[in-house]
């Protein structure tokens, strides 16, 4: 057991260095040089720093240091402690380990800074830790005003810093800002969840019991049949869920509607599926 442990602690350990690494790329080679600030204290470090030439890193880390002070006990000590260090890592990797400019082409450093923007921290977040910033702070309002959602409170901080980088810097350096920023969450996504999306199916039809044979027979995918009752004939019915891959969803569909032309089909696409003939989650 401690030994199992022991790896998957190296594993997040080294996800997470990885992650510090496509981050360093990512500013110092991309978005910094071409001064596109996509949000978070990063940014915020940015703005000050071309304004009074204080560095970027340090300016992030002291925003983050009273984060951390209030979030530390709430986040547990083992995801905190992995948080904090790389929070100060990724503040001294993007002052102390500098890496040339790649490209002064503002639509090459938005794509390419907001794509390797986002595997860093994606892998960040599956090594369990976080570099603070505007979704710890999000979280923190949230905490003492329930009403504001963490992902309502998130996009407004990111939004200010964006357009204030349109004041220090100039519109169009703005509007790449917002394009790295959508760049960047959408890969953190595809990091986080994997690029193997699957659908669930939910399938209503008086033919229940023919449909799920014979997708368990040609899809070899399990179904489950939930019991139903159709409100307005107050008629008892058997709902089917299925999960299956991309490439078997017309599959699925053609069964259903050949054996009830009259089924009633909803699809749901789930971008994380765990679980036997899916995606296997590891213990942490």
């Amino acid at each position: 057991m401690l030994r199992k442990w022991h790896n998957c602690e190296w594993m997040n350990l080294l996800q997470i260095a990885v992650g510090l690494f496509f981050c360093k790329i990512s500013y110092n080679a991309f978005l910094i040089p071409n001064n596109i600030a996509a949000g978070g204290f990063t940014g915020v470090g940015q703005l000050i720093n071309y304004a009074t030439g204080f560095p970027v890193g340090v300016c992030a880390f002291l925003l983050n240091v009273p984060l951390f002070a209030f979030s530390m006990k709430k986040m547990g000590w083992r995801f905190g402690l992995r948080s904090f260090i790389a929070m100060i890592l990724l503040s001294v990797v993007i002052d102390y380990a500098p890496f040339a400019p790649v490209t002064n082409d503002m639509l090459l450093a938005t794509v390419f800074g907001g794509i390797s923007g986002g595997v860093g921290f994606g892998l960040i977040l599956r090594g369990s830790a976080t570099t603070g910033g505007t979704e710890m702070l999000a979280s923190l309002i949230h905490r003492f005003m329930p009403t504001v959602r963490v992902g309502q409170a998130t996009f407004v901080i990111d939004a200010m810093v964006i357009i204030a980088s349109g004041f220090v810097f100039d519109a169009e350096s703005a509007m790449y800002a917002v394009m790295a920023v959508f760049l960047s969450n959408t890969v953190v996504d595809l990091v986080l969840e994997g690029p193997n999306s699957s659908h669930a199916y939910f399938v209503i039809s008086d033919k229940a019991d023919e449909i799920a044979k014979r997708v368990m027979d040609e899809l070899e995918r399990g179904v489950t049949g939930l019991d139903g009752v159709g409100m307005y004939t107050m008629k008892e019915k058997r709902v089917l869920l299925c999960v299956v891959s991309r490439f078997e969803a017309m599959r699925l569909r053609r069964i259903v509607f050949s054996i009830d032309p009259a089924a009633f089909v909803v699809a749901c696409k789930s971008h994380d599926t765990l679980g036997e003939g899916f995606k296997e989650e590891k213990q942490a």
